[in-house]
């Protein structure tokens, strides 16, 4: 697992208030307990601590942990590249 995968789990956690054990990147964030207001926190949480933006249009397709780290892995690129 990389750091930023380890970095996104850490920060999904404490969004949902959950023990960080149970996030996995196969884990849906519904069954996580995080709605609506959660993954706005925790966005809202990956973009300060990553130095990233997110765009909008991807956060309507965010479902699972592995969703969010690839959506974060593709914004950190482009922000390289850009």
């Amino acid at each position: 697992m990389s750091t930023l995968d380890a970095t996104v789990m850490r920060l999904l956690s404490r969004s949902a208030m959950i023990n960080e054990t149970v996030v996995r990147p196969d884990a849906e964030l519904e069954a996580l307990g995080m709605g609506s207001l959660e993954q706005i926190e925790c966005v809202m949480a990956l973009e300060d601590e990553l130095q990233i933006e997110l765009p909008v249009a991807d956060l309507r397709n965010l479902r699972t942990v592995q969703d969010v780290i690839d959506a974060v892995r593709q914004a950190k690129q482009a922000a390289t590249s850009g």
